[in-house]
């Protein structure tokens, strides 16, 4: 299993509803477009294939593989929290 942070910007409103609920399928979402995902590489292919049928040349959408090493370091600051997460996901100070 991998650790993915992915983070797009998708420039008409149709289609960023769409991809942010493509998104959803594959992990949590932890800012208006950027989200968080442990799945294997299959997976992630999965949603790479999904969602360029989505986007455009004008949109991008960028998948960061992070090692365990640098997922657990991530810290979350700030009391928001968006309703899909689980309960205290993050180290919040």
């Amino acid at each position: 299993m991998s650790h993915w942070l992915v983070i797009y910007d998708i420039r008409d409103p149709k289609r960023l509803q769409r991809v942010a609920k493509t998104m959803t399928d594959y992990g949590l979402r932890v800012q208006k477009s950027v989200f968080e995902m442990e799945c294997g590489r299959k997976k992630i292919e999965q949603l790479r294939r999904r969602v360029r049928k989505i986007i455009e040349e004008e949109d991008y959408v960028v998948y960061f593989n992070l090692c365990e090493a640098d997922w657990q370091k991530r810290e979350k600051f700030g009391k928001g929290r968006y309703e899909e997460e689980p309960d205290e996901p993050f180290k919040i100070y």
